[in-house]
């Protein structure tokens, strides 16, 4: 995976189980416009949603309806012989209004683009770049379990950009990828009237990466990665606080497309991360990503996912600790994955997706492992394509967070990270053209 999708997936989404379905934009034939040797497609969603729990609270849990406004446009063009480059421009303006909790309400906005520029038959050029002005849910990370203490949502700020250089094309026996990126994050104060500092989350990431792919068979590569990663945090209020550190991975794996019904991947890798703080630990363990999908029916599709890979902890459940005065805080989060999707195609114009996830989170510290959190979430979606220009869908999620301290003189903190949540959303997909 690259490193600008594996670095925005990581920074932007709620946990695993708490991913609702969506439409896959690669089924959708759009009508564009074109301008000047460009097309433009301007699409629209919107989405009307009942909240269970607004603020992912343990009590007092507020319920809210939301509606969901999302225009955005998409500016496309090939140009070179044959078509040989392509250029993309997207932005997405998303507007969410609570209506019985108007302090939760967002303006979200995603400014990305991309460019594939082929040198030759055996070189290729990819750029990526982008600007994503979001947020995370009061009671989400930071402010889990204290997000009626937030007057808004927790916003934050990334800028991204990112090379990719291929040697070799899908056809080759040998082929070889690097990567080099960058991903500044910047979060906004939230208290900034109690002096509280939220700018310790603030980062920047560099990463450089290699993988090289070896045809081991008609439909199967070989692959070899290494990853070079480097967070540098901008802030840290004390200095045994300091989170900065330097990580190195290699994975070896396999993937596949088409063998024995099914395509996919698999990959195992060994991470070290070294803390500038010469007084943390390193970290070194196993990781692993492994994504099959099994066609028994040209119309029915399972998918099984399962992810293993330390994160930063990008001040997950901080605020709870600082404001009950535990000194105890977690440098990194082992995270584990696993979920399976069935999506079937009923008819030529109706579909459905099911998704069942767990995941665990260890929060390792100084005195090694401090909590451990466990989610798990079921989310079924029904989806209807009344014509090309017009889709419907109905989507139920359900996300169950389960938390403990391995101190039990702090087991009543752990209570206020322990909720469930409901969502129901209908939502309407339309091309403006």
């Amino acid at each position: 995976m690259s490193f600008i999708k594996r670095a925005i997936l990581c920074s932007l989404l709620l946990p695993v189980c708490g991913i609702a379905a969506n439409f896959d934009e690669d089924d959708f034939d759009d009508q564009s416009i074109p301008v000047g040797g460009y097309l433009i497609t301007p699409i629209l969603k919107l989405q009307q949603r009942y909240d269970t729990n607004v603020i992912s609270a343990s009590t007092d849990e507020i319920e809210s309806w939301v509606t969901i406004f999302q225009p955005a446009v998409k500016v496309t063009r090939e140009f070179g012989e044959f078509g040989k480059h392509n250029f993309e421009l997207d932005w997405i303006f998303t507007h969410g209004a609570y209506h019985a909790s108007g302090e939760d309400s967002y303006n979200d906005h995603d400014i990305s683009g991309k460019v594939n520029y082929e040198i030759n038959q055996r070189h290729y050029l990819m750029f990526q770049g982008g600007y994503i002005d979001t947020h995370d849910e009061r009671g989400s990370r930071f402010s889990i379990g204290n997000g009626s203490n937030l007057v808004e949502p927790d916003r934050f700020k990334e800028i991204f950009g990112a090379v990719q250089y291929t040697f070799g094309s899908e056809t080759s026996d040998a082929r070889l990828e690097l990567d080099a990126g960058i991903l500044d994050n910047d979060y906004d104060s939230v208290l900034p009237e109690n002096g509280f500092e939220t700018d310790t989350r603030d980062r920047k990431t560099r990463e450089f990466g290699a993988t090289f792919y070896y045809k081991i068979g008609d439909a199967t590569d070989l692959t070899i990665e290494a990853w070079k990663t480097d967070y540098n945090y901008d802030f840290t209020s004390e200095p045994t606080e300091e989170l900065s550190s330097d990580e190195n991975r290699i994975f070896i794996g396999v993937a596949w497309e088409a063998t024995a019904l099914t395509t996919g991947f698999a990959k195992l890798g060994y991470k070290n991360k070294d803390f500038d703080l010469a007084e943390k630990d390193s970290f070194n363990d196993l990781e692993w990503a492994v994504e099959v999908a099994w066609e028994p029916k040209t119309y029915s599709r399972f998918t099984l996912t399962t992810v293993r890979e330390a994160q930063e902890t990008n001040g997950e459940g901080y605020f709870n600790i600082e404001t009950l005065e535990v000194t105890d805080k977690a440098h990194l989060i082992y995270n584990t994955q696993y979920s399976i999707q069935w999506q079937h195609q009923w008819r030529d114009r109706i579909r459905t997706e099911f998704i069942y996830a767990i995941s665990e989170d260890i929060y390792k510290g100084d005195i090694g492992d401090i909590r451990e959190d466990n989610n798990t979430g079921i989310n079924a979606t029904i989806f209807y394509e009344m014509n090309y220009w017009l889709s419907f869908s109905l989507d139920y999620n359900y996300n169950d967070r389960d938390s403990k301290y391995f101190d039990s003189a702090r087991e009543s903190i752990s209570d206020g990270f322990i909720y469930d949540r409901e969502l129901i959303t209908l939502g309407v997909r339309i091309s403006l053209f």
